[in-house]
């Protein structure tokens, strides 16, 4: 259970920013700022960045990030996507996905409803076009008294499956108002943990409770041919605290492998070659994940925001190497070390930039150093070079179009995953950035070398001419085709 009020700033806390003040900041905040306290943000397929208002404001509404003209994130606007008032739905720490059809959000549970810890059931789907988004109440499924601040994920085969916080229970979301049989987790809760989708196609999931699998280091996975959840291995230490039983990100990283941050001053890997955890670096000066978010950089490293354990202030933004297995702290937006961990978000953007919110009306964007790991890099292999503006169901052929990982984690409270496809048309005489709208690819996988299609509709908008063409998922960009729109 949590709960943010932004306090005055202790004096312990002003010195140690004075220490960094004059250190090289790689964080710049939005030239524009939404001018509310926001928190949650996806990616949806059409490029645009939708972000739910948060604690301290009215957390019924949403709002869109729109790129410039240029494509640029830095010098986006602002504007209503709607709100959830109409079914009295106000969540905060709540579960959520971009659906494959291209134009439904799902929004399930909350640890909190108008700001009262309640562990809702309550429910909202989104449906977006061009300007238009409509909200309406989504049902959970017909035994589930709670959902609260639960985890869910896309499977490889592209259905969602979403978690029950408070009990074994998880479920396939059918559409509208309809879900699947209950599916029973190994262990004994859900609650504060994380689904992390695998190159091999199972969900990984680090349990916060001691079970039947572990006393102390529990692990889980889900496998989609069966629909059975089994014990995996245990880690090499515990990750999860005795007093919350809270946890840290878990991040699939491009090697295949995952980077799991603990609530306790450890870290683990997973192999699922090897199906074997190894002990991850310690990170220093006592900081954990205690309730955190992180978020897979395009060259390969995770950014990650530690903190104390417990939901006191103390900050660090700090990256995981996986060439070489260490742990270096990076410099930390505004915000930081006065925040606690558990009230940032981060997300990355089809730039490759990373976005921060922190439940507070400051965003904040990370550009990470370096270039695009080579083995990221999604490939087309075919597509039409004369498209029609306002053509719907074009096909797009190519490899790995999904990328390697999902890119965002917090675990519970929160999912913001980007592993999908969008497809990015720069015009060729004037520079200006258009994004088709991406839906029904003909899979979810993230394996490697993945041959797969996607369907991207032309908007109307779009002016006739010469356009580059990429595939962009996780914030890297593919080869670039040469079309024509007319």
């Amino acid at each position: 259970m949590k709960q943010y009020t932004r306090m005055a700033i202790a004096l312990t806390v002003l010195l140690a920013l004075a220490g960094v003040a004059g250190a090289q900041s790689q964080w710049t905040p939005l030239n524009n700022q939404p001018g509310v306290n926001v928190g949650p943000m996806l990616t949806l397929r059409d490029g645009r960045i939708l972000v739910h208002e948060e604690q301290s404001g009215n957390s019924t509404r949403w709002w869109l990030l729109t790129p410039d003209a240029q494509g640029s994130y830095m010098n986006g606007t602002w504007s209503s996507a709607g709100n959830t008032a109409a079914f009295s739905y106000s969540p905060w720490f709540f579960g959520s996905q971009v659906l494959m059809d291209g134009q439904t959000v799902v929004v399930e549970g909350g640890e909190y409803n108008f700001g009262s810890s309640v562990w809702t059931n309550q429910g909202a789907r989104l449906t977006y076009s061009g300007a238009s988004f409509t909200w309406v109440a989504n049902s959970p499924p017909p035994t589930w008294s709670n959902i609260g601040d639960a985890q869910s994920v896309i499977l490889a085969d592209g259905r969602y499956m979403q978690a029950n916080c408070c009990s074994r229970q998880s479920a396939i979301y059918l559409g509208p108002n309809s879900w699947g049989p209950d599916i029973l987790i190994a262990g004994v809760d859900n609650d504060e943990g994380g689904y992390s989708l695998l190159q091999n196609g199972k969900v990984l999931m680090v349990d916060a409770w001691a079970t039947g699998c572990s006393s102390f280091g529990s692990s889980e996975l889900f496998d989609p041919i069966s629909d059975t959840w089994s014990c995996g291995p245990v880690t090499p230490s515990q990750l999860w605290d005795n007093s919350g039983h809270e946890l840290g990100p878990n991040v699939v990283m491009h090697n295949g492998k995952t980077f799991q941050v603990g609530a306790t001053n450890n870290t683990a890997v997973y192999n699922p070659v090897a199906n074997s955890w190894a002990a991850g670096p310690t990170p220093p000066n006592g900081l954990t994940g205690y309730d955190a978010p992180a978020s897979l950089e395009a060259n390969g490293k995770v950014l990650e925001m530690l903190g104390p354990t417990g939901f006191g202030s103390g900050c660090q933004f700090m990256e995981y190497n996986p060439a070489n297995g260490t742990l270096a702290n990076t410099s930390n937006p505004a915000n930081c070390p006065g925040d606690p961990s558990f009230v940032g978000r981060l997300m990355v953007l089809p730039t490759g930039q990373i976005m921060f919110t922190d439940l507070s009306g400051l965003v904040e964007v990370y550009t990470p150093s370096g270039v695009a790991d080579p083995a990221a890099v999604p490939t087309i292999l075919a597509a039409s070079a004369g498209l029609k503006i306002g053509s719907v169901n074009n096909v797009l052929y190519g490899k790995q179009l999904n990328g390697l990982g999902q890119n965002n984690a917090y675990g519970d409270d929160y999912q913001g995953d980007t592993n999908f496809p969008l497809v990015r048309l720069t015009n060729i005489s004037t520079g200006n950035v258009y994004w088709a709208l991406t839906h029904n690819e003909s899979t979810h996988s993230i394996a490697p070398n993945t041959i797969m299609y996607t369907k991207f509709d032309i908007p109307a908008t779009v002016p006739a001419g010469r356009y580059q063409l990429n595939s962009v998922a996780n914030g890297i960009a593919s080869n670039t085709i040469i079309v024509s729109v007319n």
